[in-house]
């Protein structure tokens, strides 16, 4: 993804295209696309009450959320992005690029990289305030796919979704089961977008919160034929990303402008220490 271009999947190996959609993380060799997330809320603004644990997707095609668990996702790109949100402004106040591989540089808005994520054993070195900013920036993981599956509507309709183009952004404690489910497929030799990945959520509990995890089952078997159809879903997906990278790139461009020249030393420092791109609750983990 780096150099943003669109590919065409009919004329590419297996091998090249696990690298062009984010498969391989280079240890080897959102526009209008509806969020997947797992609902944590009892019930919804207009006071419907709806399954807390179950995964959530705003269906298109009708205009209304719906529920479900488990549900079929057919990830099409991989990718990862960090992102810096600050509570008091209740937004996203920087966000990097969306890379493949730690061995990509993320650059970010503001004109530096990672968000200014600091690695894990360099935070003894911060103070209180620093330590409490690198807990509001975080590395995700973005999955581009087609979900399926049997649920429901807020008012206990029944309702199928087919195939619904989502996007599903994980971190914390959901990143490394994505991760890891995304290295499964390919330490077998299969390319992501011609598999069906079955996810369902688990409820776990810690001191006296409670949340839930995905739970990932990469083996469906069957592989899938790349059709004209899914073609277009990817380009969207690649146009997605690319609009994305292209926003951040400018941003960064702008920034750095702004910058004096007595900066270039500081930031290229800057660049050198943060080599450890995962978020404190992988690392920790």
């Amino acid at each position: 993804m780096s150099d943003n271009e669109l590919i065409n999947i009919n004329q590419m190996t297996d091998e090249q295209i696990m690298k062009a959609i984010g498969q391989d993380d280079g240890t080897s060799s959102s526009d209008g696309i509806p969020r997947l997330s797992i609902n944590r809320s009892p019930e919804d603004d207009d006071g419907n009450q709806i399954p807390v644990g179950y995964f959530s997707v705003f269906d298109t095609t009708v205009g209304k959320v719906a529920y479900g668990k488990p549900v079929n996702f057919r990830p099409f790109i991989s990718g990862m992005q960090y992102m810096h949100y600050d509570t008091d402004k209740g937004e996203y106040v920087n966000r990097s690029v969306i890379f493949s591989s730690h061995k990509d540089e993320a650059i970010d808005m503001l004109g530096g990289v990672n968000c200014g994520k600091v690695p894990y054993k360099d935070r003894d070195s911060l103070t209180p305030d620093q330590q409490m900013i690198q807990r509001t920036i975080r590395c995700y993981r973005l999955v581009y796919g087609v979900v399926s599956f049997d649920g429901v509507l807020a008012n206990g309709e029944k309702h199928k979704v087919e195939n619904l183009p989502t996007l599903y952004r994980v971190s914390g404690t959901a990143f490394l089961p994505v991760s890891n489910a995304i290295k499964r497929l390919k330490d077998s030799g299969k390319v992501m977008l011609k598999q069906v990945l079955s996810i369902d959520t688990e409820r776990q509990k810690k001191g006296g919160n409670t949340f839930y995890v995905p739970v990932l089952d990469t083996k469906s078997g069957t592989e899938l034929q790349f059709t004209q159809e899914d073609n277009e879903t990817l380009t969207v997906f690649q146009q997605a990303v690319k609009k994305e990278n292209d926003e951040v790139l400018a941003a960064y461009k702008n920034s750095r402008v702004k910058k004096p020249n007595d900066q270039d030393g500081e930031d290229a420092k800057i660049v050198e220490e943060m080599d450890d791109p995962l978020p404190e609750e992988v690392l920790t983990s």
